[in-house]
Parts: structure tokens; sequence; C-alpha cells
């Protein structure tokens, strides 16, 4: 099963919108309704984290 959904994504059969299922499952931050931009989530994550980690 693992295979054959990989093999859709390689293929373009099957589409993930991730901007919708991270916010669905608690990432309030991210707009569900605009495409993912991975490079500016993965920062604003390492942010969020060392200022957490700054205020400790």
């Amino acid at each position: 099963m693992v295979y054959g959904i990989a093999q859709g994504m390689r293929d373009g059969w099957l589409v993930v919108k991730w901007s919708q299922l991270l916010h669905n499952i608690g990432f309030t931050q991210v707009d569900p309704n605009k495409p993912m931009n991975w490079s500016e989530f993965i920062i604003n994550r390492l942010e969020n984290d060392s200022s957490k980690d700054s205020d400790e």
C-alpha cells in the first residue's frame, strides 16, 4: 500500500494538500488556502524552537 501511494505521488495522480493537512492537525500558523512553502515553514519552526530555548 505504501509503495502504491509513493508511486501515485510520483506519477502525479495523488496530490496531498500539505497546507490543509498541517493546518488540520494543529499547525495554525499555516494558511490552508495557500500552497505549502516548505522552506518558510521549517525556518519558522526553527526560530520558534530557538526562542523557546532562550526563554527558559
